[in-house]
């Protein structure tokens, strides 16, 4: 079977959920099916990360999006619909952001060239670009995108509070109209599904995340925790609203309560494209690393891995490959809700500056009278990613969900 994969962003280098989620979605599929790559790229792909997705594709297609064309349709979907935009109703701010009816008829001609048995588009901002074609095709929703803008006008100042709300109710409506024109709909968790419209979200199949257990791992398990150079890590796209959010109550709310105890307590906060806000917050104590070739230096050099989030949605990839790396974590309700691993036992949780202090400091002093000890914990966590979430039994139900439908298909000509 030929399978066209439809993205907004080239799927390496992985700093980004949507992109790890992505390639190794195509690199496990490849092992079953020809994969046709068809991405937009606001800037030149570099050749080695070409060159990593490539030997899973058999073609690749890289469509550029121009600066002027992203404002251009952004400031016409403030007075009307952008060209070639068949809905009567105001897009969300996203896909007009990407979308492009020259981009769009690029796309159709790469389909009609290349034929494909089955088109899977990731996220509903490219939806647009493949609604109305006359093949089987699948959305990967990934996570209810209304309900993070929703979340973020919560948190918005008075400036930009009625933009995300717009944006959230927009978004909603188009998350409800555009699942109308696809076969299939997939989302990484039942906390995600939960989220959509009942009229969709019985439609809608989890196809989760899964970590690269042999890539993420920790040879030196059994050294002592207190030679890590850095008591608490935090990593993920240091330009991403709920991470952004996260460092800083990280910094912010817990942190002072820490340094009662341990005032020379050390935090690194690593990932890509950290805001001026995120580098702000260095100091002493914290150290605001930006991008690392290999993310799990900061997970091998830290004792905790700690994430207070409280916004955005999905399964978050961070917390699986800490637990795999045999790295404790401390994280939300929301998070674990994805997750699911079982608290006290494989994770942490808390929901408070002070509950993330208390489970924080119990983990870093060790008191005789805790019933979990940091080793235990990092065994449980590493043995829970093992028996839960590879790539391979994640990716193996999105197979079946593209061949059913494949076979639907052909049985009706």
């Amino acid at each position: 079977m030929k399978i066209l994969v439809l993205t907004s962003r080239f799927p390496y280098p992985l700093e980004k959920g949507d992109k790890l989620r992505i390639f190794h979605q195509i690199r496990e599929l490849s092992r079953f099916h020809e994969i046709v790559l068809c991405s937009l790229a606001e800037k030149p792909v570099q050749d080695i990360d070409y060159e990593e997705v490539k030997q899973y594709c058999s073609k690749i297609f890289i469509i550029n999006c121009h600066t002027t064309s992203i404002v251009k349709n952004i400031i016409s979907n403030l007075f009307s619909l952008p060209a070639g935009v068949s809905s009567t109703k105001k897009i969300p701010f996203q896909v007009a952001y990407f979308f492009d009816n020259h981009i769009k008829k690029i796309i159709h001609k790469i389909i009609t060239a290349e034929k494909p048995d089955h088109v899977y588009c990731q996220l509903a901002r490219m939806a647009e670009f493949v609604k109305d074609i006359h093949i089987a095709k699948t959305l990967d929703y990934m996570d209810a995108f209304s309900v993070g803008a929703a979340r973020r006008a919560e948190s918005s100042n008075w400036l930009t509070q009625p933009f995300w709300r717009l944006e959230a109710r927009r978004m909603a409506q188009y998350e409800t109209d555009v699942a109308q024109d696809f076969d299939n709909l997939t989302v990484i968790s039942e906390q995600d599904r939960n989220l959509f419209s009942p009229q969709n979200n019985t439609k809608i199949q989890i196809v989760p995340n899964g970590v690269d257990t042999d890539f993420f791992k920790n040879d030196e398990t059994l050294s002592p925790p207190q030679y890590k150079a850095f008591h608490i890590a935090f990593v993920g796209n240091l330009g991403y609203y709920p991470n952004v959010e996260a460092v800083k109550f990280l910094v912010k709310r817990i942190l002072p309560l820490l340094k009662k105890q341990i005032p020379d307590i050390k935090i690194l906060i690593a990932g890509a494209r950290p805001t001026t806000e995120v580098k702000a917050l260095a100091t002493k104590n914290v150290r605001v690393q930006g991008w690392l070739p290999d993310i799990r230096e900061a997970y091998v050099n830290a004792q905790l891995f700690v994430a207070p989030l409280f916004h955005g949605s999905g399964l978050q990839n961070k917390i699986l490959e800490a637990m795999a790396m045999g790295l404790p974590c401390v994280t939300t309700t929301l998070v674990n809700n994805a997750i699911l691993a079982q608290p006290d036992k494989e994770i942490l949780i808390a929901d408070t500056p002070q509950e993330f202090a208390e489970k924080i400091l119990n983990m870093l002093t060790e008191t005789p009278q805790m019933s979990l000890n940091y080793d235990d914990l990092r065994k449980n966590a590493r043995l829970f990613v093992e028996n839960n979430y590879s790539w391979g039994q994640a990716t193996f139900k999105l197979k079946l969900i593209l061949e059913s439908q494949v076979i639907n298909a052909n049985a009706l000509k």
